[in-house]
């Protein structure tokens, strides 16, 4: 049996249907390096890996006794990988042909990359935003009066990219992300700290700071339906989200940026309310 050369990383919960078909889509069409599937269950109460092990009985499944986020996860798929490089793939997704060949074609024959992530595309074929800045005070305000609408400045106008040409940026999305294995050992992959939210977009920074340099590689297609374990409970992780923004500030930039970034979610939230009355009306 080959030594697989990626190593597939599966983080799933509650999404029987939506894994499935990502499995599928690996096996029918498979990247023609050896690889390897690992799938973490977080402790689904569907019958997701019942159905997985009827239907892929050769892939890896890894079950937790309990939820302990995605991030952590991750980690233990790694810690059960043998492949030189690490793929991250969501399940609500479907992989294209060619895609992972893609990741590591590019990833195999630049030395200064450290990470690459694929081109996403919406069920219905259209573009996905995927790539973004690191976030910052001035950035976070920006996005969240909407002003990126008018001109782009805390997030990236990808919409406009070459889709021939890798291009360099800060932060690509976990959705569909592999790593060169000696990276991710050398930063202690993921951390867990971060239950749900911006844990890639830690590691990338932690990557930059490095010295390695994050890719989005549009050669590599992805669809990407997304959102479907966290939808199971919107609000709980909508608090998520900006707890982990807050949490990424206070690591990278600080107590007082952490305290100035929730006064901006605060001036943000009262804006909406302010503004939203006059809008119906």
């Amino acid at each position: 049996m080959n030594i697989p050369v990626v190593s597939i990383i599966i983080v799933s919960y509650n999404v029987e249907r939506f894994l499935i078909d990502c499995v599928e889509s690996l096996m029918c069409k498979p990247p023609s390096i050896p690889f390897e599937i690992i799938v973490v269950d977080n402790n689904s109460t569907d019958n997701s890996v019942r159905k997985l092990r009827q239907k892929f009985p050769e892939i890896s499944i890894i079950q937790s006794d309990h939820n302990i986020g995605f991030a952590a996860a991750n980690n233990v798929g790694a810690s059960h990988a043998e492949g030189q490089y690490l793929y991250l793939l969501n399940p609500d997704t479907v992989v294209e042909e060619g895609a992972i060949d893609e990741l590591y074609n590019f990833l195999s024959s630049h030395p200064s990359a450290g990470a690459a992530g694929s081109y996403l595309k919406n069920p219905d074929g259209t573009f996905q935003f995927s790539c973004y800045p690191f976030p910052t005070l001035s950035r976070e305000l920006w996005r969240l009066l909407h002003l990126d609408s008018i001109i782009p400045f805390g997030s990236y106008p990808q919409h406009k990219w070459d889709t021939k040409s890798p291009q360099k940026c800060d932060v690509v999305q976990g959705t569909s992300l592999m790593i060169k294995r000696s990276i991710w050992d050398s930063l202690k992959g993921l951390d867990e700290n971060f239950f749900m939210y911006s844990e890639e977009v830690d590691f990338c920074y932690r990557l930059m700071k490095a010295g390695f340099e994050n890719y989005w590689v549009p050669t590599s297609i992805v669809t990407h339906y997304g959102g479907q374990s966290t939808s199971q409970f919107a609000r709980e992780m909508f608090i998520q989200l900006y707890r982990a923004k807050i949490q990424y500030f206070k690591k990278h930039h600080g107590n007082t940026a952490a305290m100035i970034y929730k006064l901006i979610l605060l001036i943000a939230s009262l804006l909406r309310l302010i503004v939203s009355p006059v809008m119906v009306w």
